[in-house]
């Protein structure tokens, strides 16, 4: 087998409305030879993966997979099942799949759900290979496999306390976006955004970080509010480190100045020869090291949240205990097989590895893993309590002290942090700290919140509610509405009609689109942003209180959606474009691919969909939330049935924008006050409005409001460039518009002749990414359009220079176009110098735009200097 495509949808995408991967799959030979005609085939994959027996597949119960394997079923449907169950023994539950057949013989698209998009991906290579082993009867180390996802796991996840905070903030509606691959993580949109990194937020103090990072200071910042403290010291060198134990007096405890997870840390050290080796492991970690008295006592972890204390835990390290047989090594394994633990984060309890901390402490107290330890001893194997390093955790916080959780809270104060972790080493915390026997002995920035959210014992503390309320209060709005346009055509006009409302009524709005990256109408990127990076930028934009979104279909089709839901979803209008690539090969297909967006509207949000559109309409089942049609005929079946039903619309009636209900009509204005209608000619651009008005008024935006955005809105190169820009050279005129298919070019045909007495020229040029008769029908648009065609070649894409430009013209002289009426000219500035040289008076230029900025500045230029020129044809009289 080969793969083909390899690629994460990271949002909504044309097959689910969760992530999942697209893997393109060739079977080659295997078409011929279904599962039931593999000898062993079945046997073998189950030997290897037995669990597989509990996948229901299509016929919805346990066993149902392997009964479609006896009956037999192809290799791409038997991968993406293997795929999903090599996720889910990585300990990453999944379940959605899909496998469909293309029009290529042997080639399948296989569709499966993923958790961290690593482990997906590796799966799907993994799932290939173990499917070939089986075919080929050959041995396969899937346990390696199983361990290497575990390994990808545990590197690109979110952490547990991250994870904890996600889940909670998506309980609430609260959109996330992962910034980075560790665990930075956006939490809501735009000015409604919140950032954080593991259990430290945007509003975390970074003088309280450092505080807690460099433990003396800490110290002497705690003891000089009268919080018990270890009495220690700060030392370089070793003799300055023996010197600090003899004063403080023996045992002490060793630990860097500035470290985390426990790393470098020696407790109990009691001789010169001990201090030497912990000495060493600390000044690995830090240059600094800090000596103090130990305290005796246990372990506890305080989490104090927004000034409160939320939990408390009793931490204790590592540990096996003897049983007067067995050796150190053989408890370590024992404990292990406890199912509660499991590698890394997976389980309750992490595994104990016997790293160099424990063999360090074994040797301290003379000790090697064959040893074999007295019955009831027991065996600290770690210097720290961490749950990440073995540890175990029980929930205390019932039993604290008044004084003890008043303390903590002024700790919080005092250092700074709105989220905090402070080690406290006492007996118990059922009485305040004496400063003794009982101190503070560190705190921390960016706490876990593992130990608390699933204690090995006692009860569970979902620490993750209350530091959602501290960044999101609850009662307060958070929501950055987002509206999201898509169709084949007018997507760019309507989007930026919706845009500019938003913003002259006083909103900040970030646009993103075919045309680039507008933050509050000021352009900070150009070029084609309409896929999920377009939406990242936006989305991430801390002024943007409006997010409005031009969707294409090849984001969408490629990498999904760049969000996951919508306060309004837009679907203008469905036509055969782009059929036959990226696995579209109807117009049906099309149409669905485009109806992601009106999937994905909140519960409360709006879906607008063009009643016109027979396609279009007929999606209405899929939307979600409320729907609003529109129509450029009032008397529209579809629209009256709506309206009588209770829904609402906006219609063209007798040329006035109406938004229609049962109870009433909302009259906006006149069509021909929106300037982007050209006075009523251009009615795609109506309808376009139509579009605008109906998602406003879904956000429930003043009448007022849409009325004095839409008839502010003009087709210029400055508010819209690229899209119906007309240029008055006095004597012809110039269109620059992005129309670049058969739709587009019949729809602007009826526009120009309202435009213009003479001929007509238009500048065109095909684009690479579409089949073959989908290029040659573009030239025949043209032909029935034009009086003169120039073509260049402005998007080859995959094809060949040259091959594009061929397949239009060849279009439009199978129209019967006249061949010297047809120029090929392959630089497309060139060739819109070449449509100047041809123009007369009384013509109408048509100039099919793509790269807008280069394109704009040339025609411009021209304008100037024919300008200049007719300014020097027309000279004053002279006087007498």
């Amino acid at each position: 087998m080969k793969i083909l495509e390899l690629r994460a949808l990271r949002g909504p995408n044309r097959y689910s409305r969760y992530p999942a991967i697209f893997l393109l799959l060739d079977i080659e030979d295997l078409e011929e030879k279904p599962s039931d005609e593999l000898p062993g085939f079945t046997d073998r994959l189950l030997a290897l993966l037995p669990s597989l027996d509990s996948h229901g597949c299509s016929l919805g119960r346990p066993g149902g997979f392997i009964e479609r394997l006896h009956r037999g079923t192809f290799a791409g449907h038997v991968v993406e099942h293997v795929a999903l169950e090599l996720q889910c023994l990585a300990s990453m539950e999944v379940g959605f799949g899909k496998t469909h057949n293309t029009r290529q013989r042997g080639v399948y698209s296989v569709v499966y759900r993923y958790r961290v998009e690593s482990v997906g991906l590796q799966a799907g290579r993994d799932a290939v290979a173990i499917v070939e082993a089986c075919v080929a009867d050959r041995p396969i180390d899937v346990k390696a496999f199983i361990r290497r996802l575990k390994e990808l796991r545990e590197r690109d996840r979110l952490g547990p306390s991250t994870a904890s905070i996600v889940e909670e903030a998506q309980s609430r509606g609260i959109p996330m976006m992962r910034l980075n691959q560790a665990s930075f993580v956006q939490l809501g949109y735009g000015a409604k955004q919140r950032r954080i990194q593991a259990s430290m937020t945007d509003r975390t103090s970074a003088l309280g970080v450092e505080i807690a990072d460099e433990k003396a200071r800490t110290k002497q910042v705690l003891a000089d509010a009268g919080i018990p403290v270890p009495w220690g010291r700060l030392v370089s060198d070793l003799e300055e480190a023996r010197a600090a134990a003899e004063e403080i007096g023996w045992p002490v405890v060793v630990k860097p100045e500035v470290g985390n997870h426990g790393r470098g840390i020696t407790v109990g050290v009691e001789s010169a020869e001990a201090l030497a080796t912990a000495f060493e492991a600390a000044q690995r970690i830090c240059r600094f090291v800090l000596v103090e008295n130990r305290l005796t006592g246990f372990d506890f972890r305080l989490l104090v949240i927004d000034g409160k204390l939320a939990a408390a835990a009793l931490r204790e390290p590592a540990h096996v205990v003897g049983d007067g047989c067995s050796t150190i090594g053989e408890l370590v394994d024992r404990v292990n097989a406890d199912p509660r633990r499991g590698f890394g984060h997976e389980c309750v309890l992490t595994r104990i590895d016997v790293d160099l901390m424990t063999k360090r402490l074994l040797a301290q107290q003379g000790l090697e893993l064959d040893h074999v330890l007295p019955e009831g001893q027991k065996l600290y194997l770690k210097s720290t309590a961490n749950l990440s390093t073995g540890g175990t955790a029980r929930d205390v916080t019932d039993e604290l002290h008044t004084e003890v959780g008043f303390m903590a809270e002024r700790i919080a104060r005092i250092v700074g942090l709105d989220c905090i972790g402070i080690d406290v080493v006492a007996p118990s915390l059922d009485a305040p700290l004496d400063g003794l026997s009982s101190g503070v002995v560190e705190v921390n920035a960016a706490p876990g919140f593992r130990m608390h959210l699933a204690p090995t014992h006692g009860r569970a503390r979902n620490v993750a509610v209350p530091f959602v309320d501290m960044l999101f209060p609850p009662g307060n709005d958070f929501a950055v509405p987002v509206v999201a346009v898509t169709g084949t055509n007018g997507k760019t006009t309507t989007a930026k009609l919706i845009a500019h409302t938003l913003k002259y009524a006083g909103h900040t709005v970030g646009y993103a689109g075919t045309t680039g990256v507008e933050i509050d109408a000021n352009p900070v990127l150009h070029g084609d942003y309409s896929g999920p990076e377009g939406s990242r930028i936006v989305l991430q934009e801390p002024t943007v209180d409006h997010a409005v979104l031009e969707v294409a279909r090849g984001g969408i089709v490629r990498r999904g959606l760049g969000f996951d839901s919508c306060a309004v979803g837009v679907l203008l209008n469905v036509a055969e474009d782009h059929i036959g690539y990226d696995g579209v090969e109807t117009l049906e297909e099309l149409a669905l691919v485009k109806s992601t967006v009106i999937e994905i509207v909140e519960p409360q949000g709006t879906a607008v969909l063009n009643a016109d559109d027979e396609i279009v309409v007929g999606l209405r089942e899929r939307a979600r939330g409320r729907l609003i049609l529109f129509s450029l005929e009032e008397e529209n079946l579809v629209v009256c049935e709506h309206v009588a039903a209770g829904g609402t619309a906006v219609v063209l009636s007798r040329g006035r924008i109406v938004v229609r209900t049962a109870e009433k009509d909302i009259e906006v204005q006149h069509a021909i006050e929106a300037p982007i209608t050209l006075r009523g000619i251009a009615t795609f651009n109506t309808a376009n409005a139509l579009a605008a008005v109906a998602a406003l008024h879904g956000l429930e935006l003043p009448v007022e409001s849409i009325r004095s955005g839409v008839m502010t809105f003009h087709p210029s190169s400055t508010q819209n460039p690229g899209r119906m820009n007309l240029i008055d050279f006095r004597n012809f005129r110039v269109l620059i518009d992005y129309g670049h298919n058969v739709p587009a070019v019949r729809a602007l045909s009826g526009v120009l002749e309202h435009l213009a007495r003479g001929r007509k020229l238009v500048v065109a040029h095909g684009t690479g990414s579409r089949t073959d008769e989908a290029i040659r029908s573009f030239g025949g648009a043209l032909a029935t359009t034009y009086d003169e065609i120039i073509l260049t070649e402005e998007d080859p894409r995959s094809r060949k220079p040259g091959e594009t430009s061929d397949l239009v013209r060849r279009g439009a002289l199978e129209k019967g176009f006249p061949v010297e009426r047809v120029h090929v000219v392959d630089e497309p500035l060139a060739a819109v110098d070449r449509a100047f040289s041809l123009v007369a008076r009384d013509d109408i230029m048509v100039i099919q735009i793509d790269e807008v900025k280069p394109m704009l500045s040339h025609v411009m230029g021209h304008y100037q200097r024919h300008m200049m020129t007719e300014a020097q044809q027309v000279r004053p009289i002279a006087p007498c």
